[in-house]
């Protein structure tokens, strides 16, 4: 069971006004001198946000409170219940309070059987927080194994998604990365297949250094291109830190395997220092040239799973650009 601070106090009844909490204790702090521990001790509570609505999280102890609590009677705010007064409204109130009475004895069998099924839940909810613990140490133990095992990507053919002569022109998603970097960034390209984006940031004399998973395609652009590029295998995927402030990709990530995509971005969450920032496009349809064959897509990439993906991994300021052609660019930073 996670554990929880002492200095944390977490209000998750949405009668309770946070904001009105928050102003009350401003107003009563300012009316006395207060320590720095004090200070840092009330900058650490937590106050949880009231539930959308229609969905409140399961709290059992609230659920029995309101069980057990009850009718209550009214408070007479209302303008219809404005000619009920004297006697006869401390009348409606016993009856009320009589009824809730009774009401109360005749129902314990009832409210037994509802402590039963409130017991049951309580169980049920702590066996399901440890399958999905269980759950999540199986699957990271699955990928770490996918990594030992597949040691490269077999058949080379599918890393060949892009003619080696083709025109030196970009893609709309390609242009916009390219316009969110400056000749003064350090930047790292991960995975730019043949070189042709590559080509573009030499243009734009951009400082770059490349990494390739891909003996071909490394020989290719270190022949052709540039000498700022290295070969690394799956073992590594990423050179040694320090990285770049940027890092991009601008090929198609659904024409990885989804264990190398694990891997890449488990090792970016981990090697990166905080404010890098990343950029990477994708697409999960195979629409770079108009023939009747397409390339091979490796991996389907669901939008609201990887964005829920990287926050996780601790990535913030994700946002998702749609660009003409067909591909998702994605940057967010550490």
């Amino acid at each position: 069971m996670e554990e929880r601070s002492s200095d944390i106090i977490e209000i998750k009844d949405s009668s309770v006004n946070v904001r009105e909490l928050m102003e009350e204790i401003e107003s009563r702090l300012a009316r006395r001198p207060v320590s720095k521990e004090e200070l840092e001790r009330l900058s650490r509570w937590k106050f949880s946000p009231q539930s959308p609505e229609g969905y409140r999280e399961f709290d059992a102890a609230e659920t029995a409170h309101l069980f057990e609590k009850g009718i209550s009677p009214p408070k007479f705010t209302n303008p219809k219940f404005k000619y009920i007064r004297g006697p006869i409204r401390w009348l409606f109130i016993k009856l009320i309070e009589l009824y809730a009475f009774l009401d109360k004895k005749l129902s314990e069998n009832r409210t037994r059987a509802f402590y039963s099924v409130l017991n049951e839940l309580i169980l049920l909810r702590g066996d399901h927080e440890k399958l999905k613990r269980k759950f999540e140490k199986f699957y990271n133990e699955f990928v770490e194994l996918n990594y030992t095992l597949k040691k490269e990507i077999s058949p080379e053919f599918v890393w060949s998604n892009e003619f080696l002569y083709e025109e030196e022109t970009l893609e709309e998603s390609e242009t916009l990365i390219l316009s969110r970097l400056n000749p003064g960034d350090s930047v790292l390209a991960i995975n730019p297949e043949w070189g042709k984006f590559l080509k573009q940031l030499l243009k734009a004399q951009i400082e770059f250094k490349a990494v390739t998973w891909n003996k071909s395609q490394y020989s290719y652009i270190k022949e052709h291109i540039t000498n700022s590029v290295s070969l690394l295998s799956f073992e590594e995927v990423l050179p040694e830190s320090p990285l770049p402030s940027k890092i991009i990709s601008n090929a198609n990530l659904c024409l990885l395997p989804n264990w190398v995509l694990e891997k890449l971005f488990k090792s970016l969450a981990s090697k990166t220092s905080s404010g890098t920032e990343f950029i990477f496009r994708y697409s999960n349809y195979s629409n770079r040239m108009v023939s009747p064959f397409q390339p091979i897509l490796l991996t389907q990439i669901s939008e609201s799973a990887f964005r829920e993906f990287l926050q996780k991994l601790g990535f913030k300021n994700i946002v998702d650009t749609k660009a003409g052609d067909g591909f998702s660019v994605f940057s967010f930073r550490k």
